[in-house]
């Protein structure tokens, strides 16, 4: 009876799982101080353990570090500063920045400069701190760049019992913190979250089913919606595990990792081994994969409006290498130089209802900007290769921006009745972006809300490709929405195992995970 069910484990042994693991990881990757590198020393993950129930026990850390799991607590008690510092921390962090949903921002109490008074780089080590330790006092008396702002304030939340990690962006270090709430945001940020990666030395999630999409630090609020499902999680993985345990029956086989997605779409780790199942080589396994299909597009219709241009194919008149900006989820500019007129295509991939489309700007191009938003129900009018979209006066002609939006703010355009299949976006009025940059123009995201039109599968299988357009269907529906695990969910499953999907289906091979 549910009564008898064990509750979750006290939290002093989900901290000293926690700690175990980080010991496990450290002495793998080796735990030293790494000279010039990011961790300050060596770590006593033992004494490590202690301080933190210590702590916790004296209301030293915010109330929610007794609630998280072995999982969070790894990216606590991991971290990269002695225990002295975190010490310092609790005691000196900015009042500003001291509650559970701001103490990420702490990273902004350290001085952002690549010399220091004597005029030493940055980027002679530890030379720049006169050659001492990269402690936190050290860091806030001195300052620094990118990766003594992030170390900072990563070690500023861990302090006070927060999550926390360091990641890589192209030229650059941010920071991920966990709020309050289990959204995890972003500070000191270039590039965002799709191209934010795991620094060595930083606890993996998923890293033996996932392999190299562990080191993607999108993976990290995905685990965090598996945390959020509790039992549905514990279902879901244990279908998984019952596959790997064997079954000569290949289509138990198959209905176990079904089950496992459909139970916890956000389990990774099920999608992995499902894609490498080869269940879409054979007739049978194709309809029991379109039997889940369904029931997850029919959930996301019920659910109301999604955003129908996620991660969908985007071309563009100009600076089309950062088209897919717009669609990713990521708030990243698409911002194109020339003074002509330019113009964006949406291809939706199959007739949809649009209830409104959503716009937003680069800086101040909301009020600058002239924009023409067009659809078509044809398959055609989003075009490919060479050819391109058809001619503007093909399209049926929807609205236009008719109000001045904020700075980074949006444009919202009401939709339309009848099948959509492609918007396009016409733009004018070119001016010098406020950044000096030298850009003419600026979007961050486009957001067309709808729901989509169910798919005639009186024949779904009939062609080659039908594995793939069922996988692809099921991602889609899966992760409807744009916050950041469902765009971080989709944008790796597509990334990595549907690539694996389809090459597992083409050979009729059955994979597993290494």
């Amino acid at each position: 009876p549910p009564s008898s069910r064990p509750g979750p484990l006290p939290w002093p042994l989900r901290l000293a799982a926690a700690s175990a693991l980080c010991g496990a990881e450290m002495a793998a990757q080796g735990n030293d101080d790494g000279g010039g590198s990011m961790r300050e020393g060596p770590i006593d993950i033992v004494e490590r353990c202690r301080c933190f129930r210590a702590w916790a026990e004296a209301g030293e850390l915010f109330d929610g570090f007794r609630s998280l799991s072995p999982w969070h607590m790894r990216y606590v008690v991991g971290s990269w500063h002695a225990d002295t510092c975190l010490i310092w921390a609790r005691r000196n962090v900015d009042p500003a920045w001291k509650s559970p949903d701001a103490i990420g921002r702490a990273a902004r109490m350290v001085r952002y400069r690549d010399k220091n008074d004597s005029g030493v780089s940055v980027h002679a080590g530890l030379a720049f701190y006169d050659n001492k330790r990269s402690t936190m006092p050290v860091i806030h008396s001195y300052g620094g760049v990118c990766g003594a702002v992030s170390k900072f304030g990563a070690s500023a939340s861990q302090a006070f019992g927060v999550p926390a990690m360091p990641v890589g962006q192209p030229g650059h270090c941010a920071l991920l913190w966990r709020r309050a709430d289990g959204d995890w945001e972003l500070e000191n940020n270039n590039s965002g979250l799709s191209l934010s990666t795991m620094h060595v030395g930083i606890q993996r999630t998923w890293q033996g089913e996932c392999g190299r999409a562990s080191e993607e630090a999108g993976i990290i609020p995905v685990m965090e919606r598996c945390q959020a499902s509790g039992p549905a999680y514990v279902l879901s993985e244990l279908f998984r595990i019952a596959h790997f345990l064997g079954h000569a029956d290949v289509a138990v086989s198959h209905c176990l990792l079904l089950g496992a997605v459909s139970a916890c779409p956000y389990n990774l780790p099920a999608w992995f081994a499902l894609a490498r199942s080869a269940v879409g080589s054979s007739d049978a396994g194709r309809r029991r994969l379109l039997k889940q299909v369904l029931a997850a597009e029919a959930a996301s219709a019920a659910a109301g409006p999604v955003n129908l241009a996620l991660m969908r194919p985007v071309i563009a008149s100009a600076d089309e290498k950062r088209a897919a900006n717009v669609v990713d989820g990521s708030s990243s500019e698409w911002f194109p130089t020339s003074k002509e007129p330019q113009w964006l295509v949406i291809d939706l991939q199959r007739p949809c209802q649009v209830d409104a489309v959503r716009i937003q700007w680069w800086g101040d191009y909301g009020k600058k900007t002239s924009l023409q938003l067009s659809s078509s129900a044809s398959a055609a009018a989003a075009g490919s290769g060479a050819s391109g979209p058809e001619p503007v006066d093909r399209w049926t002609k929807r609205g236009r921006r008719e109000s001045a939006a904020e700075f980074n703010g949006w444009t919202e355009l009401r939709g339309w009745a009848g099948p959509t299949r492609a918007v396009r976006l016409d733009l004018g009025s070119p001016s010098p972006d406020c950044f000096g940059l030298g850009k003419q123009y600026g979007i961050r995201q486009v957001q067309v809300m709808g729901r989509r039109h169910p798919f005639d599968d009186a024949d779904p299988l009939s062609s080659e490709d039908g594995a793939a357009d069922l996988f692809e269907r099921w991602i889609a529906a899966s992760f409807p929405r744009s916050g950041n695990a469902d765009v971080q969910a989709q944008r790796l499953l597509r990334s990595s195992v549907l690539p694996a999907g389809l090459a597992a289906a083409a050979d009729g091979t059955v994979c597993s995970v290494s």
